[in-house]
């Protein structure tokens, strides 16, 4: 139990809030679909103030099997596969409506800021995660009862409002890089289709992919030996590329030992390293900012001479419809090294491959230092953000680290 400071009030999540279900409309009815009302589901529910969806409703659709909530409402997952590595929770910052697998809760009471009340949940993730059940059914489950009876502390009015300005200014920083990456990966993406989207003259040549880049895959060691895990090497998986918000690799969730990486035969790939899912599923990116190996679900490009690992990068994200086309596989869908390497790439002239990168790669910097410092911003929110909330930090002292900080 945790000692809160004696000027705060104790109560339950089921005393604070009120809680509402959301659901799915009928997907069979267009006049639901489409409209202009953010629908949050398990899948779009990946920012904290949310603010867009993967589909939108329309006003009839938000009335007929979903439910309408306004801003400022705590929206947060019940059941997900997400559930078995993250608790996924979020405030609305306009009027939305929400799926089944997530439930939505307002202050019940006067005096509980609806930030506040975000924020309070938000801190006791790892306690929630333990709550969660996957028996018998695959996925993970929150079971609400229990959830109602997670216990909070709420200072008074004015210290909540505080602590939610402390943590809103590092939140609003993260967002705030997080939209210029997004600018900066368009101007990428829109000076690459301008530059080689098509090519001059009918063609410039092509050569199969395996010709312009060494093409491998990985493998992963032996998890009954534990001398080859918890190293200082950096090993990923597709599900390290599942969590990126953008381009740069940063670091993976496992590493590995040196006697570990003799057990993988491509061995240490080098920085700038494009990494592509070949697996379940097909086609996440990434391109290495660390030295690291990579496990069997990876086809991993080191550019040559001829081409940068950015047009290799920016080639393969509009061109996956062909690299899928190439997968086969009957348990699952799988493009092969041997499928791959044969694909025909264009070639442009040295001169305009030289410029492009020059430009690219300094656009690409900006978001490497970006997303670096979001990485540094989120670990001193989530330091923080359990002791705030349970009063064994306090206000002034958090400014002080946010602001050495931003």
């Amino acid at each position: 139990m945790v000692d809160w400071p004696d000027s705060w009030s104790v109560v339950t999540l089921g005393e604070a809030a009120q809680w509402w279900s959301g659901g799915t409309p009928r997907t069979s009815r267009p006049e639901f679909w489409g409209g202009k009302i953010p629908w949050i589901t398990s899948g779009s529910l990946t920012e904290f103030k949310l603010k867009r969806s993967d589909r939108t409703l329309t006003e009839e659709g938000a009335t007929h099997g979903s439910r309408m909530v306004p801003a400022g409402t705590t929206l947060f997952v019940v059941r997900g596969m997400s559930l078995k590595t993250e608790f996924r929770i979020g405030i609305t910052t306009m009027p939305m409506a929400f799926g089944q697998d997530c439930k939505a809760l307002r202050p019940r009471r006067a005096g509980l800021d609806e930030l506040f009340l975000a924020y309070a949940i938000r801190a006791q993730s790892p306690y929630i995660l333990g709550l969660v059940d996957e028996a018998g059914h695959g996925t993970g489950r929150l079971n609400t009862d229990q959830m109602k009876g997670l216990v909070l502390g709420v200072p008074p009015l004015p210290e909540q409002r505080a602590i939610v300005e402390v943590l809103g200014s590092l939140d609003d920083k993260i967002e705030a890089n997080r939209r210029n990456v997004t600018l900066l990966s368009d101007f990428i993406a829109a000076t690459w289709l301008g530059s080689f989207g098509v090519s001059s003259d009918g063609g410039w040549p092509t050569a199969p992919i395996g010709d312009l880049a060494s093409v491998v895959g990985g493998s992963t060691p032996s998890t009954k030996v534990a001398d080859f895990w918890d190293g200082t090497i950096a090993w990923a998986t597709p599900r390290d590329l599942a969590r990126l918000s953008s381009v740069p690799l940063l670091d993976t969730e496992r590493h590995i030992t040196e006697l570990g990486l003799q057990q993988i035969s491509s061995g240490l790939l080098p920085v700038g390293t494009v990494l592509l899912s070949s697996r379940a599923p097909i086609g996440y990116l990434a391109i290495a900012e660390v030295p690291l190996a990579v496990n069997q679900g990876f086809i991993a490009l080191v550019a040559g001479r001829r081409v940068s690992n950015l047009y290799l990068w920016q080639w393969l994200r509009s061109h996956l419809d062909e690299v899928i086309s190439r997968a086969n596989g009957t348990i699952f869908l799988e493009v092969s090294k041997a499928n791959f390497r044969p694909m025909p790439i264009e070639v442009p002239p040295e001169g305009l491959m030289r410029s492009w990168t020059a430009s690219a790669t300094a656009q690409y910097r900006l978001i490497v230092a970006k997303e670096q410092e979001s990485g540094r911003l989120t670990q001193l929110r989530d330091a923080i953000l359990p002791k705030l909330l349970s009063g064994e930090l306090r206000v002034r002292d958090a400014e002080t680290l946010v602001e050495e900080a931003v």
